[in-house]
């Protein structure tokens, strides 16, 4: 009954979605002008004079790109408790993420943020997943999120997660379809927040897996078959282990819900000795309709792996769709079908412009020479830089993301991740900039003693990790070498906190630290003259979203260390 509920308000949702859709233009240019209209009297609405912007066009020569750094004085003072900054509204929170040096950035979430076109996208995904697999409320819905207060700015403001904030703040009815209470998130000690997660969803039925980044999926597969025994006699018992680190206050409230379930242990028993010691979801959530998740960009081989849990026999695979185009700043896109991984732009939602991927590539550093385009612009097959306007005080913002067109919903262009652009690479979220690496073997090398002649770190996306090149100025010792690599490790966590954030919830692992011969860099720099480049453009790259060809390192490579 419940589910059937849901269903109702959401097929709302999806009808409002959808009437947005069928004028691209005006949807985005009646957004553009209610911001612009709702924000004038702003501090930055009066710089750039808001009030005499009457279209599209003169917005885009009136008003610049920036990045968080130009926008961070007028955040910095948001954080203080100072009103009409960037929004006429009082933020509601801030979004929390890592920043391309050591501070992070604060994302302001407005009331505007959380208004109904921008409710209409979760529940237009879940409309249309209804329609395309009807036992999708044939059990409960597991969501993982991180979260919603991390802290507190200067002025009593919470900074933390939308996506927990969101959760937190779901109507009680709603929260009844979901398995996990919202405290299961606040656990600091990851595997305790595993083992605390799967506890109490391992005694469900469930319909739908819901979670951004497909790497937490299979880490919680990971850690309920590690857990297998606890979990199962756990669940028998109505208890909660304590061999766990929970929060006291925590640990209170989630015994409070937990019940003994001796049938449901019995069949979790079963399908432990079926498998010869391992407790797979393939077999304890046979329910299961579909796995929400990113499914592109360099999140996308870990979908490969799923078949591994959820389809062991290799008769029944579980149908996968893609999340949506989302981060901290902005949630853009919602994707409709379980094919491919794109969904069509949230016009009502975001403003958006475009600017070919080629022409970034041509002039990284002149934005002046860039040749921007609306929705209605963009070509099928096109990769593109996306730019955001926001109802939460970002105009004109380089969010440095590069997408793809694959086809149109209506006038909608239906828009995929392709991956992070100039300068960043990110495997599983973490957002690495070339800038925490340099900063990062800056640090390593003071606290080790390795001084590094030449290095490029490389994006290892099949392991998950990043493998450092590193050329050092002498010869050193593995002991101290192996100190290198553990300190530059600890100094990205320093640095980055979703990095930190990765490496704690085991989805990263260790980076690997390749020592190359001497010469390594100017013998590559000369190969890359050979092939025609101009020695002036002949640079190596500090960060690649990409390992190298192992033949073209192997020859250069004298030995590799490994943390423990």
């Amino acid at each position: 009954m419940l589910g059937l509920l849901i269903h109702f308000i959401a097929s709302r949702s999806a009808k409002r979605f959808e009437h947005t859709t069928l004028n691209a233009e005006q949807t985005q240019r009646n957004l553009l002008m209610t911001i612009l209209e709702r924000n004038k009297d702003t501090e930055y609405g009066k710089k750039y004079d808001f009030a005499a912007i009457k279209s599209p066009e003169q917005y885009r020569q009136t008003v610049p790109l920036v990045s968080y750094n130009d926008i961070q004085p007028y955040i910095d003072r948001m954080c203080n408790g100072e009103p009409n900054q960037l929004v006429a509204e009082q933020p509601i929170m801030f979004a929390q993420t890592s920043g391309t040096t050591g501070k992070a950035k604060f994302i302001p979430f407005t009331p505007s943020c959380g208004r109904t076109a921008s409710k209409d996208m979760m529940r237009s995904w879940m409309y249309h997943a209804k329609l395309a697999h009807p036992g999708l409320y044939g059990g409960k819905i597991v969501s993982l999120v991180s979260p919603a207060i991390e802290g507190e700015t200067e002025c009593g403001l919470p900074y933390g997660a939308t996506s927990g904030h969101i959760y937190k703040q779901m109507p009680g009815i709603v929260q009844k379809i979901y398995a996990v209470p919202y405290p299961v998130f606040e656990i600091e000690d990851y595997e305790a927040k595993y083992y605390a997660l799967m506890r109490i969803a391992l005694a469900e039925k469930v319909g739908l897996l819901a979670t951004a980044n497909p790497s937490s999926i299979l880490k919680m597969c990971e850690k309920a078959d590690e857990y297998a025994t606890i979990l199962i006699n756990d669940v028998k018992d109505g208890t909660l282990s304590n061999q766990f680190n929970i929060e006291p206050h925590i640990r209170q409230a989630l015994e409070a819900k937990l019940k003994p379930a001796p049938a449901r242990a019995k069949q979790l028993k079963a399908c432990y000795e079926r498998r010869n010691g391992h407790l797979l979801p393939g077999d304890y959530w046979p329910e299961l309709a579909l796995i929400g998740c990113w499914k592109g960009g360099t999140v996308g081989h870990y979908i490969d792996k799923f078949d591994t849990w959820f389809n062991p026999d290799g008769n029944k695979p579980v149908a996968t769709r893609d999340w949506g185009f989302l981060s901290s700043e902005a949630r853009c896109s919602v994707p409709l079908s379980d094919e491919g991984a794109a969904g069509p732009l949230a016009l009502d939602v975001n403003y958006y412009e475009f600017v070919d991927a080629d022409e970034v590539t041509q002039n990284p550093n002149d934005p002046t020479a860039w040749q921007y385009k609306t929705v209605t612009e963009l070509e099928d097959g096109g990769e593109y830089y996306i730019f955001l306007t926001t109802t939460g005080g970002l105009y004109r913002y380089d969010i440095n993301d590069v997408i793809t067109v694959k086809g149109f919903y209506n006038q909608a262009p239906k828009i995929q991740f392709l991956r992070k652009g100039r300068g960043m690479t990110n495997i599983t979220g973490e957002k690495l900039s070339v800038n925490q690496v340099i900063d990062g073997i800056q640090k390593a090398s003071e606290k080790s003693g390795v001084l590094a002649a030449h290095f490029k770190a490389e994006a290892a996306s099949e392991q998950s990790r990043y493998v450092l090149r590193l050329e050092p100025v002498g010869h050193y010792p593995d002991q101290q070498l192996s100190s290198f690599l553990q300190a530059f490790d600890e100094a990205l966590q320093q640095i980055n906190i979703e990095y930190k954030s990765k490496r704690e919830s085991q989805r990263l692992a260790p980076p690997q630290l390749h020592v190359m011969r001497d010469g390594w860099y100017e013998r590559a720099r000369k190969d890359m003259v050979s092939e025609g480049k101009r020695m002036f453009q002949a640079k190596t790259e500090l960060l690649s979203p990409m390992k190298a060809a192992t033949s073209v390192i192997k020859p250069e490579l004298v030995k590799v260390i490994e943390l423990d």
